[in-house]
């Protein structure tokens, strides 16, 4: 039984440090334009993801504020649209792009690797900025 605590521990203090909010950003565009003719600065992924008892009390989620960090919040809810247009936002700010188009939002659930016990909330936001 403490070796199943300790593994517990372990994997728990895994995930904390792992860092469950992540912003991607690609820059090589070549010449390329989007739709309407305007020219992209950069194509963002985001990704937020966190688990949950039962699939909604929440243990450990991404931290938002602080993408690509090893941080993580621990029974918050994190993990929302909301949080991952805030990212969008501050990647925007960043890059001085002017728009944001063609923007996609995935949202995932997963049990099945624990018996339905512990869920993976998974949300991923795509877009791309334009000057």
């Amino acid at each position: 039984m403490k070796d199943l605590v300790n593994r517990a521990l372990a994997l728990l203090l895994l995930f904390v440090l792992s860092g469950c909010a992540t912003v991607k950003m690609a820059r090589n565009f070549e010449g390329l334009r989007v739709d309407d003719g305007a020219k992209p600065i950069a194509t963002v992924a985001i990704e937020n993801y966190g688990y949950y008892l039962f699939g909604f009390l929440p243990l450990i989620a991404g931290e938002p504020r602080h993408p690509n960090a090893p941080m993580c919040t621990l029974f918050s809810d994190s993990v929302t649209t909301q949080n991952n247009i805030m990212m969008l936002n501050k990647t925007a700010q960043k890059v001085n792009a002017k728009r944001v188009v063609n923007i996609n939002v995935y949202e995932g659930w997963t049990g099945s690797f624990s018996f339905w016990i512990i869920w993976k909330k998974q949300l991923s936001t795509g877009a791309v900025l334009t000057e």
